[in-house]
């Protein structure tokens, strides 16, 4: 939402009062998936909220941003909150993932950016999810999703219609909720571990790994 990345300082506050709370359960959620002193790359940090509640695990983190005011902001955090050794933000978006090294992340997490991204892009960066993982290695979505039920999805669409023609005045962007997202990570060579519907069907924490043995992809 670029009204909110014009004052990036409270984006994070702006966007949990927007989702009454819901945004920040995901990110806690997102990091108690993440298993303790990982290193791990984050697809559009933002702020680095998540980023720092990683380090508050001990984990390492490389995220990264195309907006200059998230990832200033992310800095800023680095600094305030001393995560110099924990936490390091680059501006980029995910076509530059190619240039991150191969099996080098215990992780890859996202937090509502898959729905800001073009089907190709979203294709793009689970193919490059999986190459940068260790096997094992895990990848952790939290996104909106295309509920299953009709009457869900007519549902979802007339709630988010209001915030899709605001979001769509300010910035230009229509975030579109994903559709098959575990099939699309398996076709790309990932193993589902779980995933987990809430909010009326049309969101989703959905957790995968990147089994042993399987070539880059």
């Amino acid at each position: 939402m670029k009204i909110l990345e014009m004052r990036p300082r409270s984006y994070d506050k702006q966007m949990d009062k927007i989702s009454k709370g819901r945004v920040r359960a995901a990110k806690e959620a997102v990091a108690g998936e993440i298993p303790k002193g990982s290193r791990v790359l984050e697809i559009g940090c933002g702020t680095g909220e998540l980023a720092g509640m990683l380090a508050e695990r001990g984990c390492i983190v490389e995220g990264f941003d195309l907006s200059p005011s998230m990832v200033a902001t992310a800095e800023e955090r680095i600094e305030t909150e001393n995560l110099k050794s924990k936490f390091k933000v680059s501006r980029m978006g995910v076509e530059g993932m190619d240039g991150l090294p191969a099996q080098s992340y215990d992780a890859v997490v996202s937090v509502l950016v898959f729905s800001e991204l073009t089907e190709g892009e979203r294709l793009f960066a689970l193919k490059q999810a999986f190459r940068v993982l260790k096997p094992g290695g895990l990848l952790v979505i939290a996104d909106e999703v295309v509920p299953r039920a009709r009457g869900r999805r007519l549902r979802q669409a007339l709630v988010r219609a209001p915030m899709l023609a605001l979001t769509y005045l300010i910035s230009g962007a229509s975030p579109r909720p994903l559709s098959d997202l575990p099939g699309k990570t398996a076709a790309t060579g990932f193993t589902l571990v779980r995933e987990l519907r809430s909010q009326g069907d049309a969101f989703v924490r959905l957790t995968a790994s990147r089994p042993a043995g399987k070539g880059d992809g």
